[in-house]
């Protein structure tokens, strides 16, 4: 019996070790797998898959591809000297320089015949609703001083050449005499009606005889009555818009001769690039009116003619009143009062210091607008962009210090135009702003001296010294999965823009000593590491994406437009796509729960939720349930339902301010901010980053480690 026992017994240990070594070999098998997975698809580039194992625990990414959002490029149209004319007369020059700024501005728009080439969706939406709420938006936003005379707009000479006389012509005045003979009136690509013109008057060549040319063509017409502006409104594939890759551009052609006021011009939506989708109405319109702010103003070839609010040009005047002109540039030379040339002597770069040309609007509202802006006392104006080319360059805000401010030379996400762009147009000596008009730029708003004159290498490490966040900018290279974080104005979804170039950056643009990646290792050649927008001096930043689902749809990561929701069976992370949504940090992975199974989003980090502000303060509104949010930085657990999963995840609270303003409900919050917040700096962020893309991993391994340990105790209990 004792024999037997024993017997039985060893039976009974050698089949508890048989499943043991089952049991965990296919454990050992499984994270292999996973691991070869891992490395296999890190040097694929490829989305890291999850990992299933017998325990009915799976991970889950999004079945999507995605690429950074296009930055859309705008290139504003300089007219050349011999497009221009500049005699234009509204009145009395003596009597309208004594006008005060009460007229509203008016457009007289004129549809050109292109227009009706287009099918009828696209001619609606122009004519009804594109170029209408354009109008509206400066007829609010811009005064005048009223003319006095119908706008008669002045012949296009032969050759450009013209004199000068009284109306009779027989002494010098201020009346456009065209040297031999008119030619075709053109403004871009409009030739301008002739009722819009004024009498065609010509001298032979040595100008002692002039006239009134004959015939009904060259007569003068009624002119266009109680207007301030003419716009000529067409949609011509014209070689801009192809050279330029545009959307639209828009210029002046004619400018009124007593205080140089732009007082028509056009605007061209190129057909090939005119796309009528409702989601990309907002940037279109943003489009139209940045290319309309050209015309009316903010240009470089309109620099040298702007004017102190006395009327007094701040560029000296030649030759019958006109600044000098600059044949290498194209443009009329403006004067150091409007535009000054800065050396940045301390530009810190990877190997040190180098010098760094900016360009600085100095004129007297912008120079006070853009100290308020950054907070920043000394500072000497508003940098205008030093790349991009013509078209680009000089004619549009630096991009890394005002992201995307509407009048920068390209497009990132939610341009908005603000009081620093009002400023210039009323340093013109043209307008009258209505400031109200104007829309908020956080985009470094109350950053310091630092911000506004240094390299965004110097202020990411002076906040990594501080241990605070380095937010506008960034340096997180891009991880599988995708850590998703907010963009600085928080309406969208974003993701760091830091790329590899295939070749270095010019070194000025060389900001990294070293950038550490997902795994824990460092990068040394950082010389061809940049942010993808070159305009920003290829300083990354946060910026929206575009998504593609399995099913080749796209959409992209705008929290403000509905039509980007995700399909509703793929909405795990619960989020809502709509006016009143904001972007807000996810304070852990979302995990999904039916019976045995686990889902865990692999790509996490923050998404699209709505928010109502009220007398109790802010509140995130989830799968519709209301969450409260007491102060900046605190983390509410939550939870939901779709389909037949239960949802549970977690939020961290934006302050109160930075997403209602400064309500009465929002005084009381604790550990609330006044401006842009990042509730953790990239430091601890990266740490937890690079813990979060191997958290499926340790836990395997430490699953495999505990239950290796059980197994021998219960092996020895049964010995």
């Amino acid at each position: 019996m004792v024999k037997k026992t024993s017997l039985y017994q060893k039976m009974k240990t050698k089949l508890a070790i048989l499943i043991f070594l089952c049991f965990h070999f296919s454990e050992y098998v499984t994270i292999k797998l996973f691991l070869r997975r891992r490395r296999l698809e890190a040097l694929n580039h490829q989305r890291p898959s999850g990992l299933t194992t017998v325990r009915s625990m799976f991970v889950i990414g999004c079945c999507f591809l995605w690429q950074t959002h296009p930055a859309h490029a705008v290139h504003h149209w300089i007219p050349r000297k011999q497009e221009m004319n500049f005699n234009v007369r509204l009145g009395p020059v003596h009597i309208l320089k004594r006008e005060n700024f009460t007229q509203k501005m008016r457009f007289h728009v004129v549809y050109d015949k292109s227009i009706s080439k287009l099918n009828l969706e696209r001619q609606n939406l122009i004519k009804n609703k594109l170029i209408p709420e354009a109008n509206a938006y400066f007829h609010q936003t811009l005064q005048v001083r009223p003319g006095k005379e119908p706008i008669r707009l002045q012949r296009t000479c032969l050759d450009t050449s013209y004199f000068l006389k009284d109306f009779t012509g027989a002494e010098n005045g201020n009346v456009q005499f065209c040297k031999l003979l008119c030619v075709e009136t053109k403004c871009g690509p409009v030739t301008v009606p002739g009722e819009h013109l004024d009498q065609c008057r010509v001298c032979d060549k040595s100008g002692s005889h002039c006239f009134n040319a004959q015939g009904e063509e060259w007569s003068r017409g009624e002119g266009v009555k109680n207007q301030d502006f003419i716009l000529y409104v067409s949609s011509i594939q014209t070689s801009h818009c192809n050279l330029a890759n545009a959307i639209a551009y828009a210029s002046y052609c004619q400018q009124e001769r007593s205080l140089d006021r732009p007082i028509a011009g056009f605007a061209n939506i190129c057909p090939a690039r005119f796309d009528p989708d409702p989601k990309h109405y907002g940037n279109l319109l943003a489009t139209v009116k940045h290319e309309i702010f050209h015309a009316l103003g903010f240009s470089a070839g309109l620099f040298a003619f702007y004017r102190d609010r006395n009327g007094v040009p701040f560029t000296p005047r030649g030759k019958h009143g006109l600044p000098v002109y600059n044949d290498r540039y194209g443009l009329y030379q403006w004067s150091s009062r409007v535009v000054r040339k800065i050396k940045r002597e301390q530009w810190a770069v990877r190997h040190g210091f180098v010098k760094h040309i900016v360009n600085v609007i100095v004129t007297p509202r912008v120079k006070a607008e853009v100290r308020k802006h950054f907070r920043c006392p000394d500072l000497e104006g508003a940098e205008i962009e030093n790349q991009g080319g013509a078209g680009t360059e000089l004619t549009h805000w630096e991009k890394r210090l005002f992201e995307n401010e509407a009048m920068t030379g390209t497009y990132t996400q939610n341009p908005v135009f603000s009081r620093i762009t009002l400023a210039l147009m009323e340093d013109t000596g043209w307008y009258r702003p209505n400031y109200s008009m104007a829309q908020m730029l956080d985009w470094g708003k109350s950053l310091g001296c630092l911000f506004a004159k240094a390299s965004c290498k110097t202020w990411m490490e002076s906040r990594l010294r501080k241990e605070r966040s380095v937010n506008p900018y960034c340096f997180a290279i891009k991880q599988n999965p995708l850590k998703m974080h907010c963009t600085h104005s928080k309406l969208s979804v974003g993701l760091c823009n830091l790329r590899k170039y295939r070749t270095r950056l010019p070194p000025e643009y060389q900001y990294f000593n070293h950038l550490p990646t997902e795994g824990g290792s460092v990068i040394r050649d950082t010389s061809s590491y940049g942010g993808a927008v070159a305009l920003a001096d290829y300083c990354p930043f946060y910026q929206k994406f575009t998504l593609t689902g399995t099913n080749g749809i796209k959409r992209e990561t705008a929290c403000t437009i509905p039509e980007n929701a995700p399909m509703e069976r793929d909405n795990f992370a619960l989020e809502y796509f709509g006016s009143e949504s904001r972007c807000v940090t996810q304070g852990n992975r979302w995990t999904a729960k039916k019976g045995l199974l686990t889902r865990t989003m692999l790509d996490w980090g923050s998404g699209c939720y709505k928010h109502s502000c009220g007398e109790s303060g802010l509140k995130i509104q989830v799968a519709g349930k209301q969450y409260k949010c007491n102060y900046n930085g605190q983390r509410i657990a939550v939870s939901g339902v779709l389909d037949d999963w239960m949802i549970n995840g977690s939020l961290v609270c934006p302050g109160c301010r930075e997403f209602c303003g400064s309500i009465a409900s929002c005084r009381n919050q604790f550990n609330d901010f006044n401006g842009i917040v990042f509730v953790e700096d990239y430091a601890a962020e990266n740490i937890k980053a690079i813990g979060s893309s191997n958290t499926i991993k340790l836990s395997s391994i430490r699953f495999f480690m505990l239950s290796l340990v059980m197994s021998l105790v219960f092996v020895l209990v049964c010995a």
